[in-house]
C-alpha cells in the first residue's frame, strides 16, 4: 500500500515537456443564453495537448508548432472545429446537440457508451442532484430522483441504513438489493448487525439502526450516478447482476489552467418530522374508561407509579410499587399535576457540520485530484452521533501516446453512537412512547433522570428511563476503510485497447454495546458488555481488451473480451461478558461471565465474458453480451454458468426528414439472464454448535456447562445446488421534441426470477429437516416513465421539470414441492412477511376479524368482533406506484430548484400505535366519556348496536390485546412530501478578487413538509433496516427528521 500511495503522490508532480510554438486565448459560449461555458473542452486536433474553460467559459492554450486546429466540445453540445491559422484569439459559441444531449454514459463493467446506442434503460443522477439532497448518504442522496427506484430509510438517528431497491424483489431470502460500484470496482454495501451466536431470534427487531457501508462515501467526490435497472444493462456483472447495479463515478482530475481549490461548509439542523399523537388528559393508573353498574361510562382510574422504595434501587424487599406501562388512571389535573410532554422534552434540535476542501489541477499529460472531508452529526436523540473523515486522491498520468495509467486511494474513518430502537426494554421510542403524561422522565433536566444513588428513575420497572439508555446504555462503532484501484490502459493501435484494472475494498468496524447495571435489556439486569469486530476484504481484478474497426462508411462494431476475479472474505468476532462487578467499568475483565462467539466466510468467482457492438449508420445498434461464470458457492455437481444478454437500438428519426416537432426518436429491446449468487456454504453439510429454544426464551446452546458441542446443521447440503436465476425482457421508447426542449423516456419490462432457493422440508428419518433447493419463482412486471422539459428557456430566465413515475406488479408464482410459505425472516408472533403463491413478495400476513359474506364485521354478544380462525393476507408493503416531479427556476444567476416525492399505497404496521391504544397513550384514546359501538353486524345480521367501553375498545378493538386482529393496526402508507427544496446563487468574484474565482450560497431544506394519512412517525421508516427484507413494520421505531441546511463553496 504504502508504494502504491507513493506512485500516485509522483504522479501528480509527473510532466512531459512539449514543444510550444503559439497561445492561443478565447471565450466558448452557448448559443442559448450567450453565457460562457465552464468544463469545456478544447483539445488541438491530431494531438493530446488539452484543457477545460474556467468558470467564465475563458481559456488559454498552448499550441504545439504541429497544431492546425481546435476543437472545442461539451456535452450535449455540438462539437466545432476552427482553423488556427494566424489567428491568436478564438472565440466559439457551441449549439445544442439533441442527438447527444444524454452525452455518454458508463455502464457495465466501467465500458463507456453513446445513450442513444443502447437498447435498454439506464438513468443518470448528476453529482450535484446528490450533493443537492443534503443527505450524507450516497444511497438516501437517490431517493425520488429516477425511476424504478425505491429509497426506504430506517430512522432519522445518525448514521441509520438506508435500503434501495430497483424494480422491485428478486429473490425470497438472499439480498435484494442491487450491487455498488464505484469507478468499475464492485464495493461493499452490507448492513450487518451485532449478533451473539447464541442468539435464536431477528436482532433486527431490537437493538440499534445499523448503518450501510456505501454510508463511508463522500457525496462530494461523486461525479455521477449511473443506475443500471434491468438484468441486460447490468448482464456482465452475472451471478452479481440479479438485483440490478448502481455506478458511482467519481471526480477526477482535469487538464486545467493551473490549480483550483474549492472549499464547502454545510450546516445542517434537524428536528424530528412527526410522532404519535399523546393524550394529555388522563394520568398513570388502571381501571379508567371502563363503565360504571349502569352501563355509564368511567373515565377515570386509579392512579399507580413505581416507587422503588427507600432504598431507591428496583426488584429489592423494599420497593413500594411496580407502577404500571397503562394510561387509563384518573385526570392529571386532579392530582394536582400539570401535564409532561416527554416526548417534546426529550427529543433535540441537532446540528451537523461537514467541511469539504478540494484540490484538483493538471495539464494534457497529468492531472489529479485531492478532497477532504469532515462531518459531525449530532442526532436529535441526546448523545448519538455520526462522525465522518474522508481523504480521497485521484491520480492519472499519460507515460506516452499508448500507455496510461492511474488510480484511486480513499480512506474513510466513520465512527459514532447509536441509541437503542424497536422491540426492546431499553428501546428509546418503546419507553418514551409508553410513559405516561404525568410522569417527569427528566425533572428539572439535567441528571435528575436517575436517584443519588445513580439508578434511573422508571414509571414502570420493567423499562428503562429513557434518558438513561440515551446515555448510560450506548452502542459505539468505529470503522476504518480502505477503497482503491489502479489501472493500465495501453493502446498500441488506433483500433486496440487493453485494459487492466485491479481494485479492492477492506475494512475493519470496531463496535461496543454497554448495558449499565440495572438496565433491563440483557436477560438479567447485572450489565452487559458486547465487543463485536468485523472485518471484511474484496479484491476485484479485470481484463479487458477492446477492438473496433469500421467495416465501410455505413458499418461499424466493436468487440470487448475480457476476465474477471473477484474473492471476498467476512470475519464476525463477538464476546460478551454479563455480570459485571464494578459499575461503569466497561472493560471484559470486569464480567463474571463470558461468551465468544466467530462467524468466518470466503467465495470466490472467476468469469470470462464478452461484449460485442454493431453499428448501421448511426441507426440501427446492436449489442450481444456473454459471461461464464464459476462460482465456489456453487454446488459441487455444477461447475459454471453463461448469463447471456441481447439489446437493439433502432433510432427512426434517422429515416425522418427534419422537423420541428420531433427531434429525436428511439425504439428499444432488450433480453438477458442474469443469475444471483447462493449464499456460502449452503451447497454442503456442516457441522454447527446448535441451539435448542422454545420461541420464548434464549433457549439453550453450545458451550453449556463448560462444555462444547458441534452437531450436523438441520439443513442437509446440496450439491447440485445453483445460483438463482433471473431473465427479464424490457421495450422502450425514447423520444425527443421541440430541438429537445421536452422529452420522454418510456419503459415496459417483465422479469421472471426462477430457481429461488427454498428450504425444502425433508423426511425426518434423513436426520436433517430440510434441504436448500432451487424451487421458486417469482415475477415482476411494471412500467417507468421519464418526461422532462424545459417549458421556459430564455437569456435570463430557464424553468426545468422533471417527472419520474414508477409501477411495478410483484406476483410469487411458485415455491417448494410441501411448502406453503416462506417466511421472509423471524418477525412476530401475530404478524409476519411471507412470500406466498398468488400474492406480493413480502406481504403481511397475520390475525384477521371474521366476516360474512358482504365484508362486515361479525360482532358477539360482548359487542366485540371475532377473530378469523385462519390467518392471511392484509396487506402489501410495497407501493401501488410512486412519482417524483423535480422542478428548477434560474433567473440571471439565481437557482431555485425543488423535489417532490410521491408515494401510492405501501401498507405498514403500526405496532407502535396498536401497543398506545391498548395503554390509552393516544390522543384519541383520551375520549373516555362515551362508549363505542364497532360498526358490523351481529349473528342475527342486524346492524350492531351494543356499547362497549373505551378501554375494551381501545385495547380489544384498535389495540393489541388479546382479543384484537392484527389487521386492525395496518395502514396506509401513502405520502406527498416536499422531499428537497433549494436556493442558490453564484457569486462570481473573479474580477474583483483575482484569488476567489466564485463564491456559491446556498440554502435548502430536506423533508420540510409532509403530507400523510397515517398515524405515527414518518412512515419512510423500517424497522429492521437496510439489512433486512422485512418492510413494513413500525414498533417503537425510532422517528425521521426534517432539516434546514446553509451551504458556502468558495472556488480558489
Amino acid at each position: 500500500m504504502r508504494k502504491f500511495a507513493m506512485m500516485l503522490a509522483l504522479l501528480i508532480f509527473a510532466g512531459v515537456q512539449v514543444v510550444l510554438a503559439q497561445t492561443i486565448t478565447g471565450t466558448v459560449t452557448s448559443s442559448e443564453d450567450g453565457k460562457g461555458i465552464p468544463g469545456a473542452t478544447v483539445l488541438v486536433k491530431g494531438t493530446t495537448v488539452g484543457l477545460t474553460t474556467d468558470l467564465s467559459g475563458k481559456y488559454s492554450i498552448n499550441v504545439p508548432s504541429q497544431g492546425r486546429i481546435l476543437q472545442f466540445s461539451f456535452v450535449g453540445m455540438k462539437t466545432k472545429e476552427v482553423t488556427i491559422g494566424s489567428q491568436t484569439v478564438i472565440n466559439v459559441i457551441l449549439d445544442p446537440d439533441v442527438m447527444d444531449i444524454e452525452g455518454v454514459v458508463v455502464t457495465a463493467i466501467g465500458i463507456s457508451r453513446e445513450s442513444k446506442a443502447l437498447g435498454y434503460a439506464v438513468e443518470t443522477v448528476s453529482g450535484d442532484e446528490l450533493t443537492r439532497s443534503g443527505e450524507s448518504n450516497v444511497v438516501q442522496g437517490l431517493a425520488s430522483k429516477a425511476a424504478g427506484v425505491q429509497v426506504i430509510g430506517s430512522g432519522g438517528t445518525p448514521g441509520a441504513s438506508s435500503k434501495i431497491l430497483i424494480r422491485g424483489n428478486s429473490t425470497f431470502t438472499s439480498n435484494n438489493q442491487p450491487l455498488i460500484i464505484v469507478d468499475g470496482v464492485p464495493i461493499d454495501n452490507s448492513t450487518n448487525p451485532t449478533n451473539a451466536g447464541d442468539n435464536p431470534f431477528n436482532i433486527g427487531l431490537e437493538g440499534v439502526n445499523n448503518s450501510n457501508r456505501a454510508l463511508d462515501l463522500n457525496p462530494e467526490d461523486i461525479e455521477s450516478v449511473t443506475i443500471l435497472k434491468g438484468p441486460a444493462a447490468a448482464a456482465l456483472y452475472g451471478v452479481r447482476a440479479g438485483n440490478g447495479a448502481i455506478v458511482y463515478t467519481t471526480k477526477r482530475g482535469k487538464a486545467t489552467q493551473g490549480i483550483r481549490v474549492t472549499y464547502g461548509l454545510n450546516m445542517d439542523f434537524a428536528s424530528v418530522t412527526q410522532l404519535p399523537k399523546e393524550q394529555n388528559i388522563y394520568a398513570q393508573g388502571n381501571g379508567g374508561g371502563g363503565l360504571n353498574t349502569d352501563g355509564t361510562p368511567k373515565p377515570e382510574g386509579t392512579y399507580i407509579t413505581a416507587d422503588p422504595g427507600p432504598d431507591l434501587t428496583w426488584f429489592t424487599d423494599d420497593d413500594i410499587s411496580g407502577g404500571v406501562a397503562n394510561s387509563w388512571g384518573p385526570t392529571i389535573a386532579s392530582l394536582g399535576m400539570t401535564p409532561v410532554y416527554n416526548a417534546e422534552n426529550f427529543f433535540q434540535n441537532a446540528t451537523s457540520i461537514t467541511h469539504n476542501l478540494q484540490i484538483a489541477g493538471g495539464d494534457d499529460i497529468t492531472s489529479f485530484r485531492l478532497s477532504l472531508s469532515n462531518l459531525k452529526n449530532e442526532g436529535i436523540i441526546p448523545n448519538t452521533e455520526l462522525n465522518k473523515t474522508s481523504v480521497r486522491l485521484t491520480a492519472d498520468h499519460k507515460l506516452s501516446s499508448k500507455i496510461k495509467i492511474g488510480g484511486t486511494a480513499n480512506y474513510s474513518n466513520t465512527n459514532g453512537i447509536k441509541a437503542q430502537n424497536g422491540s426492546n426494554l431499553s428501546g428509546i421510542m418503546l419507553g418514551l412512547m409508553r410513559a405516561p403524561q404525568s410522569f417527569d422522565m427528566n425533572p428539572g433536566g439535567g441528571d435528575n433522570y436517575m436517584y443519588s444513588n445513580g439508578v434511573d428513575r422508571r414509571y414502570i420497572n420493567i423499562y428503562d428511563n429513557t434518558y438513561f439508555t440515551a446515555y448510560k446504555n450506548p452502542f459505539t462503532d468505529d470503522v476504518n476503510r480502505f477503497m482503491g484501484n489502479f489501472f493500465v490502459n495501453y493502446s498500441p493501435f488506433t483500433w486496440l485497447t487493453a485494459t487492466y484494472r485491479l481494485g479492492t475494498d477492506f475494512f475493519s468496524d470496531q463496535r461496543k454495546q454497554i448495558f449499565a447495571i440495572g438496565s433491563m435489556q440483557p436477560a438479567e439486569p447485572t450489565g452487559q458488555i458486547s465487543e463485536n469486530i468485523q472485518r471484511f476484504r474484496e479484491l476485484n481484478s479485470d481484463l479487458i481488451v477492446t477492438a473496433n474497426h469500421e467495416f465501410n462508411s455505413n458499418f461499424k462494431g466493436s468487440l470487448s473480451v475480457g476476465n474477471n476475479l473477484n474473492e471476498r472474505n467476512f470475519q464476525d468476532l463477538y464476546a460478551r461478558g454479563t455480570s459485571l462487578s464494578i459499575p461503569n467499568f466497561y472493560n471484559l475483565n470486569n464480567a463474571a461471565v463470558l461468551y465468544a462467539s466467530e462467524t468466518t466466510t470466503k467465495q470466490r468467482t472467476a468469469a470470462l465474458f464478452f461484449d460485442m457492438n454493431l453499428d448501421y449508420r448511426s441507426m440501427l445498434y446492436l449489442s450481444v453480451t456473454g459471461r461464464n461464470e464459476w462460482a465456489s458457492t456453487f454446488g459441487p455437481n455444477q461447475s459454471y454458468f453463461f448469463y447471456p444478454s441481447a439489446s437493439l437500438s433502432f433510432v427512426f428519426t434517422e429515416l425522418i426528414p427534419e422537423n420541428d416537432i420531433l427531434s429525436f426518436g428511439k425504439a428499444r429491446v432488450s433480453w438477458a439472464r442474469v443469475g444471483i449468487n447462493p449464499a456460502p456454504y449452503t451447497s454442503r453439510t456442516y457441522f454447527a454448535s446448535p441451539i435448542f429454544t422454545d420461541g420464548f426464551t434464549n433457549g439453550l446452546s453450545f458451550p453449556y456447562l463448560g462444555r462444547g458441542g458441534f452437531g450436523y446443521s438441520a439443513t442437509l447440503g446440496n450439491a447440485d445446488l445453483e445460483p438463482e436465476r433471473k431473465t427479464g425482457t424490457e421495450f422502450g421508447l425514447d423520444l425527443r421534441f421541440f430541438n429537445g426542449r421536452m422529452t420522454v423516456d418510456f419503459t415496459y419490462y417483465n422479469e421472471e426470477s426462477d430457481k429461488i432457493l427454498v428450504n425444502r422440508p425433508i423426511a425426518p428419518s434423513s436426520g436433517f429437516q430440510q434441504i436448500v433447493s432451487n424451487s421458486g419463482k417469482m415475477v415482476n412486471k411494471g412500467i417507468e416513465l421519464v418526461v422532462a422539459g424545459d417549458p421556459i428557456k430564455t437569456k435570463d430566465f430557464k424553468w426545468n421539470v422533471s417527472v419520474n413515475f414508477t409501477k411495478n406488479t410483484n406476483e410469487v408464482l411458485e415455491l417448494a414441492l410441501g411448502v406453503d410459505e416462506v417466511n421472509i425472516e423471524s418477525a412476530f408472533v401475530s404478524i409476519g412477511s411471507y412470500a406466498i403463491i398468488g400474492d406480493a413478495y413480502g406481504a403481511l400476513y397475520g390475525t384477521k376479524w371474521l366476516r360474512n359474506e358482504n365484508g362486515d364485521l361479525i360482532i358477539g354478544a360482548n359487542g366485540r368482533p371475532s377473530i378469523d380462525p385462519k390467518r392471511g393476507n392484509i396487506g402489501n408493503p410495497f407501493p401501488d406506484w410512486t412519482m417524483g416531479i423535480n422542478n428548477s427556476f434560474n433567473f440571471k444567476g439565481v437557482n431555485f430548484a425543488f423535489l417532490f416525492d410521491i408515494r401510492e399505497g405501501g401498507m405498514i404496521w403500526n405496532g407502535t400505535l396498536a401497543r398506545m391504544h391498548r395503554i390509552g397513550k393516544t390522543e384519541e384514546s383520551g375520549n373516555r366519556n362515551q362508549t363505542y359501538i364497532i360498526p358490523g353486524v351481529k349473528a342475527d345480521g342486524t346492524p350492531n348496536d351494543i356499547p362497549i367501553s373505551a378501554n375494551n375498545y381501545f385495547s380489544n378493538y384498535v389495540g393489541d390485546g388479546g382479543s384484537a386482529a392484527v389487521e386492525q393496526a395496518v395502514f396506509d402508507g401513502s405520502w406527498v412530501r416536499l422531499r428537497e427544496v433549494s436556493i442558490s446563487y453564484r457569486l462570481n468574484t473573479k474580477d474583483k478578487m483575482p484569488l476567489v474565482q466564485y463564491v456559491d450560497l446556498t440554502l435548502s431544506g430536506r423533508n420540510l413538509w409532509i403530507s400523510t394519512d397515517y398515524p405515527g412517525v414518518d412512515p419512510e421508516t423500517s424497522l429492521t433496516g437496510a439489512g433486512s427484507n422485512l418492510t413494513g413494520f413500525d414498533y417503537f421505531n425510532n422517528p425521521g427528521t426534517k432539516s434546514f441546511i446553509v451551504g458556502l463553496k468558495v472556488g480558489f
